[in-house]
């Protein structure tokens, strides 16, 4: 049985223009910096963010961890949401490879507050001599955890200013940056501006199989380019990859619209269906994030029940909560499948109370 697949946007399949850019591909050894196709990605990738340099990684986690290891030392501390990305998937890497801790601040759907990140980091002052240094503060935009909620410009702008005054670097995990971008219309450049640094993914809403990049000035990325040898992610003829990667930064961005028009869609009919709860106006851009107002506990049955009748969505978010993920790959037609598969799974399991 086919189903609709919306567990991420990292599920798509190359389109049949992306395999042709990455089949005919020029490589060398990026290595010794003679991949031309990766050295056209960085630089254009770069440009858009209005950085200048960037890096090409195998994973956004690396890109994040490479960060880390750059704008910090073993002791520091990072300042963040609990449930920033930094602390649900890079922890361990974070914490116990690299010896940093983590400074938890909590913010409006991940969105931090600058005056309430400066209030924690003083009151860290209190820790005497041997405490951890906050040395870098982290944020993520768009942010996964809380359905893909967009910074403002004016507070990642603030957070810019509290990270100076914290005598800190200020990193922005923008995975899902193109998203923010496309639906706020603010430029990539803009939102990249705050930050000393950002991650990018190309495997998410821009659809290539592989990669994704940080960026950040000059000297930020030599040192990038030797902590990413360290964490063994130093690729030969990759190439091939990049240029899938290169497809969809030059052709992909623009669509995304139509990824967070079909979200908006999906979470308005969720909203509609007992016992699901979800306010569609928490839906900004491709990540939709329902939970159940009732029995919570069987999210999982529900989820299981859904699969059958053809829509394949992960519980995320918190007890009850299911995440489902809009993409190039799912069009109008497979939003409207998906919709009635969740309506069938919900009839299944509550039946006239759905």
């Amino acid at each position: 049985m086919s189903y609709v697949d919306l567990r991420s946007d990292t599920v798509t399949r190359p389109t049949e223009a992306m395999r042709r850019a990455m089949a005919g591909a020029e490589v060398g050894d990026d290595v010794f910096g003679d991949d031309p196709t990766v050295r056209i990605l960085e630089e254009e990738t770069a440009a858009a963010l209005g950085k200048e340099a960037a890096l090409f990684v195998p994973s956004g986690c690396m890109g994040n961890e490479i960060a880390v290891a750059v704008h910090t030392k073993r002791g520091d501390s990072i300042a963040l949401d609990p449930h920033a990305h930094f602390v649900g998937v890079e922890a361990r890497a974070i914490t116990e490879m690299m010896g940093r801790t983590f400074r938890f601040v909590e913010g409006d759907r991940g969105r931090l507050d600058p005056a309430r990140v400066l209030a924690a980091v003083a009151g860290d002052a209190d820790g005497g001599p041997g405490a951890p240094r906050p040395a870098l503060l982290e944020a993520e935009n768009t942010f996964n955890w809380h359905g893909g909620s967009i910074y403002p410009l004016a507070t990642l702008q603030g957070l810019r200013g509290a990270a100076r005054a914290m005598r800190a670097a200020f990193h922005m995990d923008g995975a899902r940056l193109w998203n923010a971008s496309v639906a706020s219309g603010v430029p990539l450049a803009d939102y990249a501006a705050c930050a000393d640094s950002v991650m990018v993914c190309y495997s998410k809403g821009l659809g290539a199989p592989v990669g994704s990049a940080v960026a950040g000035s000059a000297a930020f990325i030599t040192e990038a380019r030797a902590a990413r040898k360290m964490f063994g992610g130093a690729m030969r003829q990759v190439g091939i990859i990049a240029a899938g990667a290169l497809h969809g930064l030059r052709h992909h961005r623009a669509r995304l619209a139509d990824d967070h028009r079909r979200a908006k869609r999906l979470a308005e009919a969720l909203a509609g269906m007992e016992p699901i709860t979800i306010d569609p106006a928490h839906v900004e851009t491709n990540i939709v994030i329902a939970r159940l107002g009732r029995e919570p506990e069987r999210v999982q049955e529900f989820l299981d029940a859904a699969l059958r009748h053809g829509v394949y969505a992960l519980p995320f978010g918190g007890p009850g909560a299911f995440r489902s993920i809009t993409h190039l790959d799912v069009d109008d037609a497979g939003i409207e499948r998906a919709i009635a598969s969740f309506r069938a799974a919900a009839a299944e399991l509550w039946g006239r109370r759905a």
